[in-house]
């Protein structure tokens, strides 16, 4: 068996190389996309690569057709008549006459043939191929096609890649003819996380106001800029008629812990009677360890499996005054896992949702997980693990970003100590390396 590697701009254009090469016995063994050439890893164009296979045997025979097909076409055209012969059927992949010389075809015969064969749109050779996917086929005439369009878009996306990279070494350059103050700020941020695009914004108000009456000393200056950018984004964290707290988030970034350590604080400063409940029945011993805290907080726990199951634990547990649900951590990039979470924050009496993300994680990680909560309406942030980390720019780039107010943070294990309610004076220290 002969195997071989084709790659072309379409699945139609490499079926065709395979025909010729390989004869209409081949098989597609697979196919997959691939990206080519380009200039620094952008504007790669979009190819097609097909593994095909065919047996010895074929392979052999469709080699003998296309040698004789080529000595066929030959012979026409060292003709000295020069007079045209029909070579449809030699076309179609058919052996020439043993003689090797075509029967003649008078014009009008030939063009009455050709009137009688499919036409150009209407063919669908590649189809001829063994193996090949059924959603192959080519495009009717007139009918959108959708690579053109995601071409567009990929090359759209490559620009504005590019554009970036420009503004990029352009801030790296106005950064350097910064006066000292500012440049250090910016670069402080920078180091902390901060997006390029913060750290710009705020090296030019800050210079501005370096530059205007306002007088002060630069580390004054960049921690006033930085509050006016947290402060509005401070969450009150539970208020007093808050029936329903909902935690969401990824899988890793404490959930459960949070949820003890909300009753703990709802039970022991606010003396508030607390129900638990939890969806996360994908996490192995996930039940086990909330309902060892239930135990220890005397707390009644309900599991839910579904969203039809939600309604009827809240009925149960209707003489607690608050009731923590904990939901399961998945795979958040997946938007079906998304949609499924969502299934279970219906709006509900006095509810509140926080988006559970870890300072520990990638910022780009935490910007997908929160852009794919932020579309289904939630607005508060619980980040955790602030003491795991020396880099706090996330946050910042959260608030500024979606506009999500963060309503706790946690920095520890200890339940119920290590959670506090947001304080936008302690993220700055933290920025500013105080």
């Amino acid at each position: 068996m002969k195997v071989k590697r084709y790659v072309a701009d379409d699945l139609p254009g490499a079926v065709q190389q395979i025909r010729g090469e390989l004869g209409p016995d081949a098989v597609i063994l697979g196919t997959k996309e691939i990206r080519k050439g380009g200039f620094l890893g952008m504007f790669r164009k979009r190819r097609v690569e097909v593994i095909a296979a065919v047996d010895d045997a074929s392979l052999t025979k469709a080699r003998a057709a296309a040698r004789s097909l080529a000595m066929h076409r030959q012979a026409l055209a060292e003709r000295p008549d020069g007079r045209q012969t029909s070579v449809a059927a030699a076309g179609q992949g058919d052996a020439p006459a043993a003689t090797g010389v075509a029967t003649l075809v008078p014009p009008q015969a030939a063009r009455e043939r050709y009137a009688q064969q499919p036409s150009p749109a209407s063919r669908t050779e590649p189809a001829a191929v063994s193996g090949l996917p059924a959603d192959a086929k080519p495009a009717a005439a007139g009918e959108a096609q959708p690579a053109g369009g995601e071409e567009r878009d990929e090359l759209v996306r490559e620009l504005r890649a590019v554009k970036e990279l420009v503004f990029r070494m352009a801030r790296q350059q106005t950064l350097g003819a910064m006066p000292e103050p500012v440049a250090h700020w910016s670069r402080r941020l920078a180091d902390q996380g901060v997006e390029a695009g913060l750290v710009e914004r705020f090296a030019e108000e800050m210079r501005s106001r370096l530059e205007t009456a306002e007088i002060g000393e630069p580390r004054e200056v960049a921690r006033k800029i930085l509050l006016e950018w947290l402060v509005p984004f401070a969450g009150k964290g539970i208020t007093a008629n808050t029936r329903i707290v909902r935690l969401v988030g990824p899988t890793g970034v404490g959930k459960t812990t949070t949820l003890a350590k909300l009753a703990a604080e709802q039970t022991l400063t606010y003396r508030r009677s607390v129900g638990f409940i939890t969806a996360d029945t994908y996490r192995i011993a996930a039940i086990d360890q909330l309902r060892t805290y239930a135990n220890i907080l005397n707390v009644p726990l309900e599991v839910v499996f579904s969203p039809s199951e939600l309604h009827r634990a809240i009925q149960r547990l209707a003489d607690r005054d608050l009731l923590l649900m904990d939901t399961a951590g998945r795979n958040y990039r997946n938007e079906m896992h998304v949609s499924e979470v969502n299934a279970l924050l219906s709006p509900g009496e006095n509810a509140q949702t926080y988006l559970v993300l870890s300072m520990t994680h990638k910022y780009g990680d935490m910007k997908s997980v929160a852009s794919s909560f932020a579309k289904y309406g939630v607005d508060s942030l619980l980040l955790t693990k602030f003491d795991e980390t020396e880099s706090y720019g996330a946050a910042l780039n959260l608030v500024q970003e979606f506009g999500f107010s963060i309503s706790y943070i946690t920095c520890g294990q200890t339940v119920p100590d290590d959670i506090r309610v947001f304080d936008p004076e302690d993220l700055v220290r933290k920025l500013l390396g105080e």
